[in-house]
């Protein structure tokens, strides 16, 4: 299910409905939720609905760096999917920027959002696992893990 503006989501998720839950996990299967019209938005909501709502974000953070600094006032985690360094990461993330996604993760992780770096490991990755590791702990995410493809 694609949910790109407010309006939608208020009709599916209902405050009633929001109430019920513990956890929300928003993943990309159908196009990445930081490219969403209305994200910060919805986000917004649903924590207006349930104050106590755990949310997480899976995104590659290549898009709308404005958002950033909001997304991590709002207390949310979000898995920033980085695949290597510079040289590597795009390999897999096609068309995604390895600094610019940094960026974005920097001003999420300054305004108080808990980011961890989430790296897939591939034969032409996995002799910078190390280094990635070290990178996140010196940018301030808050864990870093490995998963294979």
């Amino acid at each position: 299910m694609n949910i790109n503006d407010l309006t939608t989501a208020k009709q599916i998720f209902t405050e009633s409905f929001l109430h019920q839950l513990n956890k929300i996990l928003i993943n990309g299967n159908h196009g990445d939720f930081v490219t969403a019209q209305d994200g910060v938005e919805i986000i917004e909501y649903f924590l207006t609905a349930n104050p106590k709502l755990y949310i997480q974000i899976n995104t590659n953070a290549s898009a709308r760096p404005k958002i950033w600094e909001r997304l991590g006032q709002l207390g949310i985690t979000v898995n920033f999917r980085i695949d290597g360094l510079e040289d590597t990461h795009s390999l897999y993330r096609v068309n995604t920027d390895y600094k610019f996604i940094l960026e974005n993760a920097g001003k999420f992780i300054r305004a108080g959002g808990k980011a961890n770096w989430v790296m897939i490991k591939f034969d032409h990755n996995e002799h910078q696992i190390a280094e990635a590791e070290q990178r996140s702990k010196d940018c301030g995410f808050h864990e870093f893990r490995l998963e294979d493809h």
